[in-house]
This record gives C-alpha cells, structure tokens and sequence, in this order.
C-alpha cells in the first residue's frame, strides 16, 4: 500500500513535468513548515485551463484515484473544490483552482523544495500563517502557531503583518506573537 508521501511524489512529478503551475496549501504545507500534525488530504491549488482537466483527470485514474471529469469541472466552474480519493489508502486530494486573490498569492509566493528526493511547490510559511489566521477555526490558529514557532526567525514579519493587516486578522497575528511567547519551543 502506497504512502501519503509516494502519492505526494507522484502528483507532483505529473504536475513539474506537465508545467501547472500549483502550490499544496493546508495541513500539508503546514507538516512541511514544521508543525507535526495528521491529515488524511493533500491540499492543491492549480492554475490550469479547462483543456487540461481531461489530462489532470487521466492522470489520477491511470494511477489508482476516483477521478471525475465532471466533478473537477463543476467545482472549477464553481469556484470551489473537487475531492479526489486515492483507491489504495484513505488518502485524498482536494483540488481547486485559482480563484481569487488569495489563490494568486500564494501561487506567486510559493516555495520550491526538495521533499524525499522530489521537487514540490509549497504555500510560504508567511501565507500559510495569515490563511490559517483567516480561516481561524482552532485547528488553524494551532497549526499557525505551530509555524510560527518553529519558523519565527526566517519568517518575512513585515510581509506578514502587512498581509494580516489587509486581511483583517491583524489582532490575531499579535495575540499569537503573545501567545508563542508563552510557548517552548
């Protein structure tokens, strides 16, 4: 049985060698950044046009995934999410597309790493942090912290908190800076 890793690698060896743009946003992004966590989901955001779903959609049922055509195209046409289920494991994909200034953002700021031999678009830990403060659900603001803690001293603050300030979760942002003061490391 396949691992959250070996399908993570192989999504994102379609996605280089297809030239989509896309980044992993979510829990995913957030265990890269460092926080430890679980989740059952891969969370993509790609910047891809309808001509290419058919392609995107072979892919995934080449490889062992319930994939529908229809489904991705009804919730890119939507402007929402399709979830993807791997046949082998309990793992999904949820996949959407970019649809708003949120989703240009963290295309534009996404982070290329090497993770297990393989070359993955993450969100930066900066915009992880400020969608997760967004979104604010406890899970969210923990993972946030989670990252904020242990990416504190590489993290761009004046981008952050210019970020947090537009986006209006400014006074969370400070009371997670208090709060992971109270926190070891």
């Amino acid at each position: 049985m396949r691992s959250v890793n070996d399908i993570l690698k192989l999504v994102c060896t379609f996605l280089n060698e297809r030239n989509i743009n896309y980044c992993i946003v979510g829990g995913f992004a957030v265990i890269i950044h460092g926080n430890p966590r679980s989740t059952m989901d891969i969370d993509f955001v790609l910047q891809i046009e309808e001509k290419d779903i058919p392609d995107v959609v072979k892919f995934l049922r080449d490889n062992n995934f319930f994939a529908d055509e229809d489904d991705m195209r009804a919730a890119f046409s939507e402007k929402s999410h399709c979830t993807v289920e791997d046949k082998e494991t309990m793992y999904r994909l949820d996949i959407k597309g970019m649809y708003n200034e949120m989703d240009e953002r963290v295309l534009k700021n996404k982070v290329q790493i090497e993770y297990l031999g393989t070359s993955i678009n993450i969100a930066s830990a900066e915009d992880t942090i400020a969608n997760k403060l967004l979104f604010g659900r406890e899970q969210d603001i923990n993972d946030a912290l989670g990252i904020y803690v242990r990416q504190k001293q590489k993290l761009d603050m004046n981008y952050l908190e210019a970020l947090c300030m537009r986006l209006g979760v400014d006074e969370e942002l400070k009371r997670l800076i208090v709060k992971s003061g109270m926190r070891s490391n």
